[in-house]
């Protein structure tokens, strides 16, 4: 994800500025655009050409892949407009090599940009980022390879009058590519974040070229295979499991394209030694102007806060964890505060202060996506990691949860993880609430967790004492090939309908691809 993401938790150099968060005395103004909050201590034009660039970035990831957001965050960028601030918030190594840096977080995104914004390199840096957290909202956990490949691919966006270039080659990866033994395929598409090959820097610069330069490839070069089919391989990837046999990998390839990885490492090389690397002009994506953002003034508390709030996300500092819980007291209706402190609390593992910290958030008004989200997850690894078929979840409990869950809903309904568990709230409780039950079967072809949501489904039918609906399910479950742990459960729960013991399950053989799209039919439960 770019050595730029994960940042080492490091104390501000002493002295390093007079203010107690540096930056604090000079003019910010915050911008709001659709999709982003922007705290900026440049010009007017400036503020606003960087934020029409990240927008059109946003608009055109979204044409292009045809996806939706299904786990949104909020994202908050800092525009400094001195280098000796900004540094401050880097770490040692950065403060050298660096104009630039993203971090994830669970409560939002953040964005940090010094002055040199304006430089092409520096552009490249941000947008490759940026491209990593789109990834990450649509919810889908892409092979490295692919993840920094399409980050590269977008990295070099240029934006005109009217028109967005796309496929601009990247000078460095081309020179690469061509006087170094290209990467085998089957170790392309192996590689993870503890491979050597991406951690030790001998092969790190050539695992980033060839990345790129295969998707550049599969998008915009005369490949001469079907690129339909390449993408339903891609589709594969994404439905792998960490460690994944490899051999099965190559066989999906070899099945969906009709030839070998060394047929395609063979495109690869002739396309990087002799390909002119095609780019293209797209009309711009149709999005607000950048006139329309809103800007105000911030007072000197506020940019205090927030950069009291990025000092504490970057180097944890006490100082700034001071300031913040300072401010939550002494504003208790503002839920930003608990947001980013029950954040710093997730970070140092202390998951119960966390979630203490969120719920604070949350009773003062929060919508953050991220926040209910992370509380979500929270809460269903407490109560439903195991399967247990005679377990109810206690009715106050399973109270709170819908109203956590509905209210995750209604801020973010594309998103799948709250209907997913929302149907577990139904499946454990004594009497399952039925508009619930059929607001998850109206939602369920977009949800990521299909057969475990099904066998939550079913559990419903159980307690509902529609035993025919239930063997239904199951057998429909049966079809879609649920892993081990889901299967086993389906396996009690049917041995239960059918007054008998269960039966031992086998591991399921490998899946050579993925199994057939089925159309199933769940009707909403009559209230």
């Amino acid at each position: 994800m770019g050595w730029l993401v994960s940042l080492p938790f490091t104390a501000p150099c002493a002295g390093a500025a007079k203010e107690e968060f540096p930056g604090e005395t000079t003019k910010w103004h915050r911008y709001q655009s659709p999709h982003f909050e922007l705290f900026s201590a440049n010009r007017d034009g400036e503020s606003r050409e960087l934020l029409q660039n990240l927008e059109q970035l946003h608009a055109l990831f979204f044409e292009t892949f045809k996806v939706k957001e299904r786990q949104p965050q909020e994202v908050t960028v800092y525009y400094f407009n001195d280098e000796r601030a900004f540094k401050a918030y880097c770490s040692p190594l950065q403060r050298q090599t660096v104009a630039g840096f993203y971090l994830d977080r669970p409560d939002r995104a953040v964005l940090v940009i010094s002055p040199s914004w304006s430089n092409e390199s520096e552009r490249y840096t941000i947008f490759h980022e940026y491209i990593h957290h789109l990834n990450h909202v649509i919810g889908t956990t892409p092979p490295l390879w692919y993840n920094e490949g399409v980050a590269e691919l977008f990295s070099t966006l240029e934006f005109e009058k009217d028109k967005v270039v796309l496929g601009n080659p990247l000078p460095w990866h081309v020179d690469s590519l061509r006087t170094k033994e290209l990467l085998p395929l089957e170790t392309l598409f192996s590689v993870d974040t503890t491979s050597p090959i991406y951690n030790t820097g001998k092969h790190s610069g050539q695992f980033y070229a060839e990345s790129w330069a295969l998707l550049h490839l599969v998008r915009y070069g005369n490949a001469k295979f079907d690129k339909g089919k390449f993408e339903l391989f891609l589709r594969y990837l994404m439905t792998e499991s960490p460690g994944a046999d490899p051999a099965n990998r190559r066989q999906v390839f070899q099945d969906l394209m009709g030839m070998d990885y060394p047929a395609l490492e063979n495109m690869l090389e002739k396309y990087v030694k002799y390909g002119s690397f095609t780019y293209y002009k797209s009309p711009l994506p149709q999005i607000p102007e950048a006139k329309t953002y809103a800007v105000s003034v911030m007072p000197h508390e506020e940019i205090r806060e927030r950069l009291a709030e990025l000092s504490l996300r970057v180097t944890q500092s006490p100082r700034a964890r001071f300031a913040l819980l300072q401010a939550a007291e002494n504003h208790p209706g503002i839920p930003r505060y608990w947001e980013v402190l029950g954040t710093d609390a997730w970070i140092e593992g202390e998951v119960n202060l966390a979630q203490e910290r969120w719920q604070r958030a949350l009773d003062a008004g929060s919508n953050n996506p991220g926040v209910f989200h992370e509380m979500g997850q929270i809460e269903g690894r407490r109560w439903f990691s195991n399967f247990d078929y005679y377990f109810r979840l206690p009715e106050i409990r399973a109270q709170q949860l819908r109203t956590l869950l509905k209210r995750s809903i209604d801020g973010a309904p594309e998103q799948f993880a709250a209907y997913e568990m929302l149907a577990w709230v139904e499946a454990s409780v004594v009497k399952p609430d039925i508009a619930n039950t059929n607001l998850v079967q109206q939602h369920f072809k977009t949800l990521q967790q299909k057969p475990r949501t099904l066998l939550a489904l079913a559990l419903v039918r159980v307690h509902l004492e529609d035993r025919e609906s239930a063997i239904q399910l199951l057998d429909q479950l049966d079809l879609i090939k649920p892993d081990y742990a889901v299967a086993s459960a389906a396996e009690i729960i049917r041995a239960k309908l059918e007054d008998r013991a269960p039966r031992k399950i086998a591991m399921p053989p490998p899946v050579l691809a993925q199994p057939a799209r089925i159309r199933m039919q769940l009707p909403n439960l009559p209230k």
